[in-house]
């Protein structure tokens, strides 16, 4: 089980990168050079050190959300909002989705196995409970308004419904450029 957690892990990172940093693996639809994504973030971090950072449009947008939350009637919109971007995207599609995308990472005489395991030890109640708190707090009034606006259309759901197609298209380079980008670290090259 201690390996299937450890596909499950480099799973989450890899589809987690996929979403926020994919500028690091590309660059107008090419491939970026290791080497230059590795220099580019050392100076990143040495400028970063001699200045002072400035609050990025994330940041404000973040502060912006939480702010919201003072007032009620803005706070039970966003809940109510929350609430029904669950029902259009339920929670427990997403979370075997992304079981089932870390079960084929793994042979496939162990993927039936981690499956029923992982299905039956995950709370799919706290997990939504939690991504509806987080959904509050990171999202404004409006971008919550727009998520359920767009996910209600059929065009967005069936969108919605090849993210696993896609996955399994994606998540084998993502891992393997991983890997590689690792043994370059550990072995100094």
């Amino acid at each position: 089980m201690n390996r299937s957690r450890n596909f499950l892990m480099l799973a989450g990172v890899a589809f987690c990168t996929v979403f926020v940093s994919s500028a690091s693996f590309a660059q107008n639809g090419e491939a970026v050079n290791a080497d230059d994504v590795l220099s580019s973030q050392t100076s990143t971090a040495q400028a970063g050190a001699q200045d002072a950072p400035a609050m990025s449009d994330v940041d404000k947008g973040l502060a912006e959300a939480k702010a919201e939350n003072e007032d009620e009637a803005i706070l039970a919109q966003k809940i109510a909002l929350a609430k029904r971007m669950h029902e259009i995207r339920p929670t427990r599609t997403q979370v075997d989705s992304a079981v089932g995308s870390a079960a084929m990472m793994l042979p496939a005489s162990e993927r039936q196995n981690f499956t029923v395991t992982m299905k039956s030890m995950l709370n799919y109640n706290a997990i939504e409970r939690i991504s509806i708190d987080a959904m509050v707090d990171t999202y404004t009034l409006i971008e919550l308004k727009s998520m359920v606006e767009y996910f209600s259309k059929p065009e967005a759901k069936s969108a919605s419904a090849k993210v696993q197609n896609w996955a399994r298209a994606v998540n084998p380079h993502i891992v393997k450029m991983i890997d590689e980008a690792i043994m370059r670290i550990r072995t100094g090259q």
